[in-house]
């Protein structure tokens, strides 16, 4: 085609042409730029194509590993509640005659006031496609912002662990090293410390401590404590929620 408009160029331009000439000649160029064109549009649209790919892929496996923490999560939320609620139930035991509490509801909950709840999660997809600037190849705005927010969660959540992990380390132990038996708390609660645990000669009363100031102090700490660490679950919980709704909008365009 290229070739039929130079030579028809060429033949008018012999021939003394000029109008005709300048008409072919332009028509060449429009040729040309058609072309040009064409090729941008198909490189554009392969482009485009090959970003989408790449973004849905990214957003599979971002719901993907969202909805699996969100499961390791909701099980933490639970476990927290329910340490939070027999610590509420222990609270309500000072001052009470110890006589008519049962031994081993008692032990049942110091078990539980000594126990430190952790949430453990897989992030790596998150974390590779926040490093490396990944989420830009997503076209939501907000949902790059509540991608950010993710990690800033689960650090905040990560400091109200270690507050409590501190407080046990250096405050709720020790006190309870001098004054409980942990042997005969697990008699009642490990199955693989129940033989030795019965040949204590040492007779302690666990509930006891139910008369100590400082004890009623360190339970109301744990509770404290415990009510942020549910805040803080509730929190990461509420940003994975709107993750996944607007993974889903996106995944949808």
């Amino acid at each position: 085609m290229i070739n039929f408009f130079r030579i028809k160029r060429k033949n008018l331009a012999n021939k003394n042409k000029l109008a005709k000439y300048i008409r072919y000649a332009i028509g060449e160029i429009i040729l040309v730029v058609i072309g040009i064109l064409i090729a941008l549009a198909l490189n554009n649209w392969n482009n485009l194509r090959l970003k989408n790919k790449t973004a849905n892929s990214l957003i599979n496996r971002l719901v993907e590993e969202i909805n699996i923490n969100k499961k390791h999560l909701d099980y933490q939320i639970e476990k927290v509640n329910t340490l939070k609620a027999e610590t509420q139930t222990l609270l309500t035991l000072f001052g009470k005659d110890t006589a008519f509490i049962d031994v081993k509801l008692m032990d049942s909950l110091l078990y539980g006031l000594i126990s430190t709840p952790i949430y453990i999660s897989n992030s790596s997809t998150l974390d590779e496609a926040l490093s490396t600037g990944q989420v830009s190849i997503l076209s939501s705005n907000l949902l790059r912002e509540v991608l950010y927010e993710i990690p800033q969660k689960k650090n905040q959540l990560k400091n109200y662990e270690e507050d409590m992990i501190r407080d046990n380390e250096n405050n709720l132990i020790p006190f309870l090293y001098n004054e409980i038996s942990l042997r005969q708390m697990d008699e009642n609660f490990s199955d693989d410390l129940k033989k030795i645990a019965s040949k204590s000669r040492i007779t302690t009363d666990n509930r006891s401590v139910l008369y100590l100031r400082k004890f009623e102090n360190l339970a109301d700490n744990k509770f404290f404590l415990l009510e942020t660490l549910q805040m803080g679950l509730s929190d990461l919980n509420i940003v994975f929620d709107k993750s996944l709704a607007l993974l889903k909008n996106e995944l949808n365009e």
